[in-house]
């Protein structure tokens, strides 16, 4: 029975439930930054930006259409996956932008968080630290929408620290409990629904017939927060990318919580693309490969067919073939949504 209600708790919240005050903030702020931006690229001729034109009357004018002023508990229903992860209209509009763009990443993360996947928001925020592509106003700007997608976890967090307290005291069901309170107000908690798998696991530790509900926990845990390492256990020939994560990904990505002026080497940084792709984390392995085209200055035939494997696996669909072809073609035309300058984020680039 437990397992089956968290199963229907990681993929949405109970429609009583509300956001917290910090929760509808940050979706504000993650709507302001999708406006703005989309309002950067919206004078773009859609006979060479099809993905941007296609962007801006699908999932772009979803956002659009929300009153930024007045965030309302409806925005609750916005589906990340539907709307930007495994949208094949994001990822064109995202190969018709320079690679590393700053707003790009913005968009990006804000679009993310808007839509309540804060962890990946603040995945995407911190990778383009290495870029390199960073001036002062723009860190400002970064570390702001960072700090909303932090304050946006803080409540279902408390509520899995509760659990944690009453797992350590020997009171599972109590723990249990306060676990599917924290993924009823937020579904996307990893770090909740990796201590569903380790409460599950302790609570039964001589019941063979739950390892299925440990193991489907931890594999929600690594879907929804990634760079949580305590989640990647289990069979290793279960887990796509196993051993690289360890070597490869999770070495570089504990420097970079460490500080922002740490930037992976491009040697560190396709051993990080390569390795995200490996562990079937797409979006970020595609962030990350962008990352490491624009320190090159360019496009490079081998960038193709990695693109191809996330993009088509991630996003498939005729917008992912036209971006394929483009990409593999002369024909490729990207423009800049964003450059730093006084004032507000939502400059556009001439």
């Amino acid at each position: 029975m437990l397992a089956s209600l968290f199963a229907s708790a990681a993929w949405s919240a109970e429609p009583f439930v509300a956001d917290s005050p910090s929760m509808a903030e940050g979706r504000k702020m993650g709507v302001t930054i999708v406006q703005l931006m989309n309002d950067n690229v919206s004078g773009r001729d859609p006979a060479n930006f099809p993905g941007i034109a296609a962007w801006l009357k699908g999932a772009g004018k979803t956002y659009n259409d929300l009153n930024r002023e007045h965030p309302s508990n409806d925005w609750r229903r916005l589906d990340a996956d539907n709307l930007v992860t495994g949208n094949p209209e994001f990822w064109q509009m995202y190969y018709e932008v320079v690679p590393a763009d700053p707003g790009l990443f913005m968009l990006h993360a804000g679009a993310l968080l808007a839509a309540g996947d804060a962890n990946r928001c603040g995945y995407v925020l911190r990778l383009f630290f290495h870029s390199g592509n960073v001036d002062e106003q723009t860190r400002r700007y970064l570390i702001s929408i960072y700090q909303y997608s932090q304050q946006f976890q803080e409540p279902s967090h408390a509520l899995v620290q509760k659990g944690v307290k009453q797992h350590d005291a020997g009171e599972y069901d109590a723990a249990l409990a306060s676990y599917r309170q924290a993924l009823d107000l937020w579904p996307r908690n990893g770090w909740a629904h990796y201590e569903v798998g380790h409460t599950l696991r302790t609570k039964n530790k001589t019941v063979t017939q739950n390892e299925a509900s440990v193991a489907q926990a931890f594999a929600r845990a690594r879907r929804f927060q990634p760079m949580q390492m305590a989640a990647w256990q289990g069979k290793k020939s279960e887990i796509p990318g196993f051993e690289g994560y360890y070597e490869h990904i999770m070495g570089p990505w504990e420097k970079s919580l460490k500080s922002l002026d740490y930037q992976m080497t491009d040697a560190e940084l396709e051993a990080f693309a390569n390795a995200l792709q490996e562990a079937e984390i797409d979006d970020l392995a595609l962030a990350a490969r962008q990352i490491l085209i624009h320190k090159r200055g360019r496009y490079i035939p081998e960038d193709h067919p990695f693109i191809t494997t996330s993009l088509r696996r991630l996003a498939p669909g005729k917008e992912t073939e036209s971006t394929l072809k483009k990409l593999a073609g002369a024909e490729m035309v990207a423009t800049e949504m964003y450059i730093p300058s006084p004032g507000s984020p939502g400059t556009k680039k001439k």
